[in-house]
């Protein structure tokens, strides 16, 4: 199993976030019951129903390390309440947002969110435009709208294909009446169509059409569908992640990892090939649905940094999968069923790139609802991983 996530514009620059070091650990699991949980709700509701001091948003975040991460469903709401009000502080309070994007995948969405608010009168703060930007393979519904709305206010424009495609994609799933954002948000970026008396706004399904012209070369601005045969749909694994109590604990994720082939390509910790990107420290860098979407549908977003390639030799020969680097002079390509050959490359007549991924697809077919989540499990698992010092843009 190889999972490629959209990385085609880490090129671009490399981001380390600033982050708050609270003294409890923000990534720790809370231990509090209903009862700790529904006296600190009152307490936010005291303190955000006035102005709030220096005082106050300490008291906020505190309140928000000790609600934990990753935290029960019922407290997501409180902790986006905290987020939302911290927004309107200074420095200190955007810290902490930037620390629990980069440090808590799930809730990414409402820190993109609260930092899209938070730039509403400041729209030149280029560490929070990145932060936006790369909330949009992540936020959704009206977290998507805000942040959008907010990229709309800064000069600097997203111009790489990758994030110009993840925009059409986010308006693709927004109810008619929130696509304007979008269309509103690519017009910014792209300068189509120009802007002048006269001038017709495009559709999204016209900025798919010269999307298509534009990057031939990037996937296409489509949103991934389901075969009617497939046993494991997006819907379906959602809910066998989301669903509790019925889980066989004897299902050891590990051995999961190796039956559904992951170790074929992938390293993980102490096990598993290098061919594909190391997922090692995937629990701190991407969310459960990112991965979701990277395992079912595989060509839906390249990695750059593992390109999928036909190579025409000198002789005729022609080899497809994934590339990269190998000793001497060499290549190393790697077959959806993971054999892999190295040829030299004065031996390469021509390396043509390919829109379909080198990973298979069908990787969860084989597997139980239980299999399924102790997977994720070992997937997602930040248990003795360090944490990476920032993701990469």
């Amino acid at each position: 199993m190889q999972l490629f996530f959209d990385r085609t514009a880490l090129s671009l620059l490399t981001f380390f976030a600033t982050a708050v070091v609270p003294m409890v650990p923000v990534d720790a699991q809370s231990s509090l019951d209903a009862g700790d949980i529904a006296l600190l709700q009152a307490e936010v509701t005291q303190l955000t129903e006035q102005p709030l001091t220096d005082e106050g948003v300490r008291r906020l975040i505190q309140i928000d390390v000790d609600l934990g991460y990753p935290s029960p469903r019922e407290v997501g709401p409180l902790q986006r309440e905290i987020l939302l009000a911290i927004s309107a502080s200074q420095e200190r309070g955007l810290e902490h947002l930037r620390h629990v994007f980069e440090s808590q995948p799930e809730r990414r969405g409402p820190a993109a969110a609260a930092l899209a608010r938070a730039t509403t009168d400041r729209p030149n703060d280029l560490q929070d435009w990145r932060y936006m930007v790369r909330s949009l393979t992540v936020v959704e519904g009206d977290d998507a709208v805000a942040v959008m709305t907010a990229l709309r206010r800064f000069q600097q424009r997203a111009t790489r294909g990758t994030w110009v495609r993840q925009v059409i994609l986010i308006g693709l799933t927004l109810p008619t009446g929130q696509q304007r954002t979008a269309e509103e948000l690519l017009q910014h970026w792209t300068s189509k169509p120009r802007t002048g008396r006269n001038v017709t706004p495009w559709s999204l399904a016209e900025y798919q059409t010269w999307f298509a012209d534009e990057f031939a070369m990037e996937p296409a601005a489509v949103l991934p569908t389901d075969p009617a045969e497939r046993r494991w749909d997006w819907t379906g694994v959602l809910n066998a992640l989301e669903a509790s109590g019925d889980e066989d604990s004897t299902v050891d994720g590990k051995v999961i990892y190796e039956k559904a082939g992951c170790t074929k390509c992938h390293r993980r910790g102490d096990i598993g090939e290098n061919f594909g990107p190391d997922l090692t420290s995937l629990g701190w860098r991407r969310t459960r649905k990112e991965i979701v979407r990277a395992i079912l549908y595989p060509s839906h977003d390249l990695n750059e940094e593992y390109p999928s390639v036909s190579v025409v030799t000198k002789d005729g020969r022609t080899l497809a999968g994934m590339m990269s680097a190998g000793p001497e002079n060499s290549l190393v390509i790697v077959s959806q069923n993971a054999s892999r050959q190295q040829i030299s490359r004065d031996l390469i007549d021509e390396i043509v790139p390919q829109k379909i991924s080198g990973m298979p697809e069908g990787t969860l077919e084989p597997l139980t609802h239980s299999e399924i989540r102790a997977l994720f499990e070992f997937l997602t698992s930040t248990e003795g991983v360090p944490r990476p010092h920032g993701d990469t843009f």
